[in-house]
């Protein structure tokens, strides 16, 4: 130890001279791969911290270009917001000018799939959200896409779901472009057949279907499905509609448990939004 410091501490400069000559001599007489081996490696670890922060950079711009145009998307939202606003203001004095109730609006309490039916004709899953938390049996449960299930077990800490995908479980639909109601019903997979609706009615393929709201077994308005099927009958009453699901009902990992109704303003949310897109950059 003395005599390596000895060599760095009081002769630095020609310790370095002599080694950097001593690897010369090395690199010399070994043969040409080997010698752009321990080039490529020396090039490696000299330059590898370049990299590093050119990648720190390279990340750095990217993250600063999203967050533009996320702001640029929360502003827009929010000049969206103000034109809804204004439509909910005139809507609401109509619907009070020919006795309507006003519109139901609700809360969300998001909750993560914990475990899943084994049944396979009795399709349901458990989520991380029970009595503890307000959940109820009976109340809808939907995903990012849409309309998944309803509650139909409750314990303190979880709750058990069944899925649309079963026999047992129908849900009044409602086209969003010609308002025709009618029954989804599951038929295998990700496929549901729409029934009673008549052979003159107006169903078209890449037809919308929302909750109706009718017999409350779930809310109204929320995405069930698409249309994919709708053959014009030559014979009979109705219609073979054929849908597919809006959610992935074998992929099911984040949901929502619809837990109550809101006020269709929330001021604190709002508030926010209005302070991320007030923002400069």
């Amino acid at each position: 130890m003395q005599f390596l410091s000895f060599l760095f501490d009081k002769h630095l400069d020609k310790t370095i001279l002599s080694l950097a000559i001593a690897a010369s001599i090395v690199l010399m007489t070994r043969s040409e791969d080997s010698k752009v081996n321990t080039a490529r490696a020396v090039t490696f670890f000299l330059l590898s911290p370049v990299a590093k922060v050119e990648g720190y950079f390279a990340s750095v711009d990217e993250l600063i270009e999203e967050n533009k145009k996320l702001k640029e998307l929360v502003a827009t939202l929010n000049h969206e917001r103000e034109r809804l606003v204004q439509f909910k203001g005139e809507n609401d004095r109509l619907r009070k000018l020919i006795g309507f109730r006003e519109d139901s609006f609700y809360q969300f309490l998001p909750c993560k799939v914990i475990a899943r039916s084994s049944n396979r004709f009795h399709h349901s899953i458990a989520v991380d959200r029970g009595s503890d938390k307000g959940v109820r049996v009976g109340m809808a449960v939907v995903g990012y896409r849409g309309l998944v299930g309803r509650v139909t077990q409750v314990f303190p800490t979880s709750s058990w779901i069944l899925l649309l995908n079963n026999k047992t479980i129908s849900v009044s639909c409602l086209d969003k472009r010609s308002r025709v109601v009618g029954i989804l019903e599951w038929e295998r997979g990700n496929l549901f057949n729409l029934e009673y609706v008549g052979r003159e009615e107006d169903v078209l393929p890449g037809d919308t279907l929302v909750t109706s709201g009718l017999g409350r077994l779930f809310p109204k308005n929320f995405p069930v499905g698409t249309v994919f099927h709708a053959p014009e009958e030559k014979t009979g009453l109705s219609r073979k509609v054929r849908v597919v699901c809006t959610a992935d009902l074998n992929k099911l990992e984040e949901l929502f448990i619809v837990i109550g109704g809101r006020e269709w303003i929330n001021e604190d949310i709002l508030g926010e939004l209005e302070k991320i897109g007030g923002k400069k950059n």
